[in-house]
């Protein structure tokens, strides 16, 4: 599966015009992009579906930090996006499929 360049800026409107449920599509979509990219054994299903289970959802959202702070070649830090996307999501969301984009053919 090819990665898909989306732009950051239209990935964090949408999601807020939307009340994040473009988000969910979107957190799907790279998140199968991640796993690909870092031939991880997860399931992107399975992180969507533990992103409403509490406490759950924080080991999710680390592993998810995780992989994008591994395809980021050393700009990024798996607890300081961690950190950022529990405070601030909309900013983790552009740094993160900035990272992505570079990967999009």
């Amino acid at each position: 599966m090819p990665v898909k360049e989306r732009n950051p800026w239209f990935v964090v409107v949408a999601s807020i015009l939307t009340f994040f449920i473009y988000a969910l599509y979107w957190f799907y979509s790279t998140s199968k992009e991640l796993i690909e990219l870092t031939k991880s054994k997860s399931s992107a299903v399975l992180w969507l579906i533990g992103l409403f289970i509490p406490f759950v959802n924080l080991y999710v959202i680390w592993k998810y930090c995780e992989a994008a702070a591994k395809i980021s070649e050393g700009r990024r830090d798996t607890v300081l996006l961690f950190i950022v996307w529990i405070i601030f999501v909309p900013l983790a969301m552009f740094w993160i499929q900035s990272d992505i984009n570079k990967y999009a053919k």
